[in-house]
């Protein structure tokens, strides 16, 4: 059985490396990932899910193509969810972060973590 809390933490510290942005520890579990003031998104270490908002055409797209769950499948919402259980789905994560990142930058074109 994967260790959750260490996959969290991994995602965490590769976030953490991007430009612009930071964890904010809420409580043991929870963890805001912010792009200076703007939410990207959440990370639960216990219970190993990110959740992030997006515009509802982009939701419907990512839940379309299994990209992300529903956050909430009984409420009409614009977050979405994905289980952190294994190392492919860090990689699954840190898209959408990626994804939700060059949203709130602006930005057309990919990132990564050796754009610096």
């Amino acid at each position: 059985m994967p260790d959750t809390p260490a996959l969290i933490d991994d995602l965490i510290y590769e976030l953490d490396s991007w430009p612009g942005v930071r964890s904010e520890r809420q409580s043991q579990d929870v963890i805001i990932v912010r792009y200076e003031q703007l939410e990207l998104g959440v990370l639960n270490r216990h219970s190993g899910v990110a959740e992030l908002h997006f515009s509802p055409a982009e939701r419907d797209e990512l839940l379309e193509h299994g990209d992300a769950e529903a956050a909430f499948p009984s409420q009409q919402g614009e977050n979405v969810s994905h289980d952190v259980r294994g190392p492919s789905d860090i990689d699954a994560v840190l898209e959408l972060f990626r994804r939700r990142y060059r949203d709130l930058r602006g930005e057309e074109e990919p990132f990564s973590s050796q754009d610096r």
